[in-house]
This record gives structure tokens, sequence and C-alpha cells, in this order.
């Protein structure tokens, strides 16, 4: 049978789970599901055996430990980075869309988004995304090394950037207001931070991102053309 998608965000209810049988998608869905709702810490495989109306014990079956659920949960993240396929344009154009859609998870998945900066990735699928990043790099003339290096490179930005959006939005956990997003008035704010405060703002974020998008590929760029030069 078949695995029915459900509207994400809504919790299934009873009747729900009992027409679904269980497997490693359905578990890792339900744990993003709780992550989303009630915050990463709030995980565990007890809490994730009640979201899904079995005992705990049942999803040992599937998942051996609590890390290899999280491990699901970063598949089911990465599903959502679009890179678009070679041929479909340029290489640049391919990974800075891929840059974005990456970001574009912080924003939808707060709560489980750290996962992506702070757990590596396992899996064929995230492999597969891999690839498709690396097939670009190539395409540019760039040797292995230093693509790897640039895989990182980005990467850093994006997971960065992501992370400081969640926080600048105040969307971790226990978030206080923040002076410079709300008040920035209400306190003697040295020189230069009151001359930026205007500019650091959530509603400068989109901003923000597209000059370091373009401050990246710009050294990208001539880095892949001084190599392709001839010595």
């Amino acid at each position: 049978m078949p695995t029915q998608r459900r509207t994400p965000g809504r919790r299934p209810n009873a009747a729900d789970e009992e027409r679904l049988p269980l497997s490693p998608d359905r578990i890792a869905e339900a744990a993003l599901r709780l992550i989303d709702r009630d915050g990463l810490d709030a995980l565990s495989m007890r809490k994730l055996g009640v979201e899904l109306g079995v005992e705990a014990m049942a999803l040992y079956h599937h998942f051996p430990n609590k890390g290899r659920v999280l491990d699901a949960v970063m598949d089911l993240l990465v599903r959502e980075i679009d890179v678009p396929p070679p041929g479909s344009a340029p290489a640049l154009a391919r990974l800075r869309q891929a840059l974005r859609s990456y970001r574009g998870i912080a924003l939808r998945h707060p709560h489980a988004f750290p996962l992506l900066a702070a757990r590596r990735f396992n899996s064929e699928g995230a492999f597969a995304v891999y690839e498709r990043l690396l097939q670009a790099f190539a395409e540019l003339g760039l040797p292995p090394q230093r693509s790897a290096w640039w895989f990182r490179a980005t990467g850093n930005l994006a997971s960065g950037t992501g992370l400081a959006d969640i926080a600048s939005r105040e969307l971790v956990p226990d978030a206080t207001p923040l002076t410079l997003q709300r008040e920035p008035a209400s306190v003697a704010l040295p020189p230069h931070v009151a001359a930026v405060a205007p500019y650091l703002t959530a509603d400068r974020l989109d901003e923000a991102f597209e000059f370091a998008l373009d401050v990246m590929f710009d050294a990208l760029e001539r880095d892949a053309r001084r190599l392709r030069r001839p010595n």
C-alpha cells in the first residue's frame, strides 16, 4: 500500500494513524512534524511513538536509535533543496538557486534546520544532492580539490545565513526581543553599531543574502577563470 501524503503541519488524527502502516518515511515525517511544532529538544522515541499512536518499541524495528531518526529527518529536509539538473541552466545559476533553496528550509523549518548545519549527511539521497552541486563546480572547470573548497565555502554561507535568519526572526528557543530590531533608541549604541543598525533588521535579510551571493559568486567565477587559463 502506498504511503498516504499528509498536509505538512497538520497533526493526523487517530483514524489517520490506524489506516497507515508504520514505515521509515512515516516515522521521519512524524518526527519532523513534532520538531516543527514543539522544537528539536522535544523529540524522543517515546514522544514520537505518541505522535504516531504506537508504542516506542515499535519504532526500533525501523530505526536502531534516535540518531538514525534524526538522519532520516535530515533526508526529508534535503529533499526540499532545489538543485536544477545539468543542462537546465548555467552552472553558476544552478548553484545560486540551490543556495537560495537551502536557505529557504530555515524559514520553513526553523526548529529542524540546525540539523543540516550540525549533522553530517550519510544517505544516498544526500549524496545525490552533493553530486549535482559538485557537477556544477566541475562544469566551471574546477579540479576536485578546488571544488571541495568551494563546496565547503558555499555550504557554510547557506548554513550560516539560515541560522542567522532564524535568530534575527526570533525563532530560536526562548528568544528574547532583539534590541537592534525593536528598540535601538532604548540603549546607548556605539556609533558604528548605531550607523548600521537600520540595515541589520529582519526585513533586510534578503538583501544581505543576495549581496553575499554576489560577492561569493564573483570570487568563484574569477577563481574558475584563473584555473582555466593556460599556464
